[in-house]
C-alpha cells in the first residue's frame, strides 16, 4: 500500500508542476525522471523495497551516494545537480501539503559545475550542412522546411522548442518582430530579419498541408516534432564527418557567440536569447574572447616569429 501511495505522491507532484507552468515541459520530465531514478538507486543502495517512508526520511548521506552512483554513470555534474533540484523540489511539495515538516537534504549545496564553453559553429560549417540537407532524398517542401527551419534558429537564436511552437500567423502578422513564448511562458519579442522572412514564406508556399496552423510541419501535417529534427541532425552529421556536439542547440550558440564576437553588446543579447540572468549570457562573452584570443596567437605576425 505504501508504494502504492509513493507512486501517487510522485505523479501528483509532477502534475503540479505541469499545471504551475514555472517550468518547461523538458525540464518537469527530467525532474520526473531523476526521481524515479532516485527509488530505483535507493532500492538497490538499501537492499530493500522502496516505499514512501523512505524518501520521506532521505538523508544528506543517501544523497552523496546517489550523486557518486550517477557521476560513476557517466553523468555530468550538471545532470547530477539537476537530480538535487528535483529532489529538492519533491521535498517543498511534501512540506507545503504538511507531509513532513522539514528536511536536511533542502540545504544541501548541489556539485559545483566546471565551467563549460560551448564550441560555436562556423559560418563555413553552417553553410555545409544547409548544403547537405538539399543533397538528402526528400521532397523539395520539406528541405525547404528544415533549412528554413535552421536559418530561423541560428538567425535569433531561437531555443529549439520555441522555434517548433510557433504558428504560421506568427510569420504572417508580422512585419519586424515575433513574439515567442519562452521558458516559464516568459514573452520576448526578437527581430525577424527580412532576408530571413523571405525564405520562410518561400517555405510557406512551397509546403503542403497549406491549413495546418503551424509553422513547421511534418509529413502527416501535424506539428514537427524535435525529435524528428535531432534525427536530421544525425544524419547530417554522420554525412559530414561532425562532432556529437554539433546539434540544434549549436545554432543558438553560434548565434550568440557570432552577435557578442560583433557588437558586444551583452544586454542586447540577453534580451535576445531570454535570458533571465546576465551570468547565462556572460558564457558567450567568454567563447567570443577565447576565439578571438585564437586567431590572434595562429595569425598574428610576432606569434609566427615567436615559433620560428
Amino acid at each position: 500500500m505504501d508504494s502504492v501511495k509513493l507512486e501517487d505522491t510522485i505523479s501528483k507532484w509532477t502534475s503540479c508542476l505541469r499545471n504551475s507552468r514555472a517550468l518547461s515541459k523538458n525540464t518537469v520530465d527530467s525532474y520526473f525522471s531523476d526521481i524515479k531514478l532516485l527509488v530505483r538507486f535507493l532500492g538497490d543502495y538499501k537492499a530493500e523495497e522502496i516505499s514512501f517512508k523512505h524518501l520521506k526520511g532521505i538523508e544528506k548521506t543517501d544523497v552523496r551516494a546517489w550523486f557518486l552512483y550517477r557521476k560513476n554513470r557517466g553523468e555530468s555534474t550538471r545532470t547530477v545537480s539537476r537530480g538535487l533540484s528535483a529532489l529538492k523540489s519533491f521535498l517543498k511539495y511534501l512540506i507545503e501539503n504538511e507531509i513532513i515538516k522539514t528536511s536536511d537534504v533542502l540545504g544541501m549545496r548541489p556539485p559545483k559545475i566546471e565551467k563549460t564553453l560551448p564550441r560555436p559553429l562556423t559560418i563555413e560549417q553552417i553553410n555545409n550542412i544547409l548544403s547537405v540537407i538539399d543533397v538528402i532524398k526528400q521532397k523539395d517542401w520539406i528541405v525547404k522546411r528544415d533549412r528554413t527551419l535552421l536559418v530561423l534558429i541560428y538567425s535569433v537564436g531561437l531555443r529549439i522548442s520555441e522555434a517548433l511552437s510557433l504558428n504560421k500567423d506568427d510569420i504572417l502578422s508580422s512585419s519586424d518582430f515575433i513574439k515567442i513564448i519562452g521558458k516559464g511562458d516568459k514573452v520576448r519579442m526578437v527581430p525577424l530579419i527580412a532576408h530571413v522572412k523571405k525564405i520562410i514564406l518561400n517555405y510557406l508556399e512551397s509546403r503542403e498541408f497549406r491549413d495546418s496552423e503551424a509553422l513547421f510541419v511534418n509529413k502527416a501535417g501535424e506539428r514537427l516534432s524535435s525529435s524528428a529534427v535531432q534525427k536530421l541532425m544525425q544524419r547530417v552529421r554522420k554525412m559530414l564527418g561532425l562532432s556529437e556536439k554539433v546539434t540544434l542547440h549549436a545554432f543558438r550558440h553560434s548565434c550568440a557567440t557570432h552577435l557578442m564576437e560583433n557588437s558586444g553588446d551583452i544586454r542586447s543579447i540577453q534580451e535576445l536569447l531570454g535570458h533571465s540572468s546576465i551570468s547565462s549570457t556572460q558564457i558567450y562573452a567568454d567563447v567570443a574572447q577565447k576565439y578571438v584570443s585564437e586567431i590572434y596567437a595562429k595569425c598574428h605576425p610576432l606569434s609566427k616569429a615567436k615559433k620560428q
